[in-house]
């Protein structure tokens, strides 16, 4: 399975309005307690039934107020001392604000740390969204507990044209005058998807780079990972060969043993792929955009298939990438079918057209009667059929009536501008004299050419 298609994610939490969890002046190490607040809230009360009338309003900022100032300057400047350790490899001071009680976090950070240095970002920082609430993770912490949602902004040398950004969630509590994170995992389950899922965040890795690929594997998967190094290569080369965008982007390609990693969803809906494509994003879906900013896409190989990776898999999945930015509004019949079209032409270079010939034909007696209708966007990846050969005979018949460069221009055209179903209507018809209805008919009614 491949997606191109931004995903929104899903609206955050409910916000737990009142800020009950205590919070702890950084400056003298005062902790300001939900008892006090409680009696602080009497305290107005009283003062308010009495006095007539209202005194003005003073200047000062309350002592929470005070508090929730000092609590975030502490935070960022935490923050800032992680991203400035990963920067200069310095894992002390990386490791500097995490809980020195809680052993299994910092054996966590530690890997954590290694891999963000052998990631060799360009830029990395850190910055706090918004606070969180979560009874139980204040139960288990006190009632000094942080709970918020970070957002990390990285780029990848080669890879990123520019910085991307993805979530975390970091639980920080305030003990002995200072601010301690002491779990980074107990919001993951209200975050985005693919939140707190980086390759980096899944175990110890390895890097291996070629000109134009970067392949993360498991540490001392060294053989593997220089394979796939070869094969993306080939496949970046097929993808040059085959369709007329010029795109001169890096692949960025993790094979780990995980079934989990970033978007991609192996024991889940990706189950029967070889491989996934996702997007990554300059800003997330509704931080600026109700579909977020995309900024790139990246290939996660199935766990269970990653002893077969080659260049005719990762140039289907590189066609992705290669379009990741053009918009994502393209329908998935489209986004397949052009991925297809450029692994098929690669294996007609290498097989001849006799086994594209085999292939176009099973199409026409087998996969086409089983649908009513060129693949639709909703359950395109759960349906049975060969919706996957049907897209590709729709780009093949396309390329027939048009031209690939014409054919590419329709891409582009629709990544950026089909919304909807009449937009995507109108734009076909206009590039090629049909819309999905008719270009259906024209596939049932299609005879292969020999």
């Amino acid at each position: 399975m491949s997606a191109t298609t931004p995903k929104s994610g899903p609206p955050g939490p409910r916000r737990w309005l009142g800020l009950l969890v205590a919070v702890a002046l950084v400056s003298g190490g005062v902790v300001y307690t939900v008892e006090q607040r409680e009696q602080d809230a009497r305290d107005r009360v009283t003062a308010t039934r009495i006095a007539t009338p209202a005194p003005p309003k003073s200047t000062k900022p309350s002592r929470v107020a005070a508090a929730v100032a000092a609590r975030r300057v502490a935070v960022d400047t935490i923050l800032l001392r992680r991203a400035q350790a990963v920067q200069a490899g310095n894992e002390a001071l990386f490791l500097a604000d995490v809980d020195p009680a809680n052993k299994k976090l910092r054996a966590e950070q530690k890997i954590l740390f290694a891999n963000l240095v052998e990631m060799g970002f360009t830029e990395i920082g850190y910055s706090q969204a918004e606070e969180r609430f979560n009874p139980s993770v204040l139960k288990a912490h006190g009632s000094t507990t942080y709970l918020v949602r970070i957002l990390m902004r990285y780029q990848i040398p080669k890879v990123d044209f520019t910085p991307v950004t993805t979530e975390l969630g970091y639980t920080f509590v305030a003990r002995g005058g200072r601010w301690l994170i002491t779990a980074d995992d107990e919001l993951d389950a209200d975050l985005g998807p693919g939140a707190h899922r980086e390759a980096w965040d899944l175990g110890r890795i390895e890097v291996q780079r070629g000109a134009r690929v970067l392949v993360v594997v498991e540490k001392g998967d060294t053989e593997r990972g220089r394979a796939i190094v070869a094969e993306a290569t080939e496949g970046l080369g097929e993808v040059a060969a085959y369709w007329p965008l010029r795109w001169s982007g890096s692949v960025f390609v993790i094979a780990l043993d995980e079934t989990e990693v970033r978007d991609a969803r192996f024991a889940d809906e990706d189950i029967e792929s070889a491989a996934s494509t996702g997007t990554t994003f300059s800003s997330l879906p509704g931080q600026e955009t109700a579909d977020g900013t995309v900024a790139g896409g990246y290939i996660v190989i199935n766990p269970n298939e990653r002893d077969r990776v080659d260049e005719i898999l990762l140039s289907h999945e590189i066609t992705h990438v290669a379009t990741a930015d053009l918009g994502g509004y393209e329908p998935l019949w489209l986004a397949e079918g052009a991925a297809e079209y450029v692994s098929w032409s690669g294996i007609e270079a290498v097989s001849g057209a006799g086994e594209v010939g085999k292939w176009e034909q099973e199409v026409v007696d087998e996969a086409l009667p089983q649908l009513s209708s060129l693949p639709s966007d909703a359950g395109f990846y759960q349906n049975s059929a060969d919706v996957y050969g049907v897209s590709w005979l729709a780009v093949r018949y396309l390329v027939g009536r048009i031209g690939l460069a014409k054919v590419e221009e329709l891409y582009e055209d629709m990544a950026r501008n089909g919304t909807d179903q009449a937009a995507r209507d109108r734009i076909l018809l206009s590039r090629t004299g049909l819309t999905e209805a008719t270009l259906w008919t024209s596939l049932t009614t299609y005879e292969p050419q020999r």
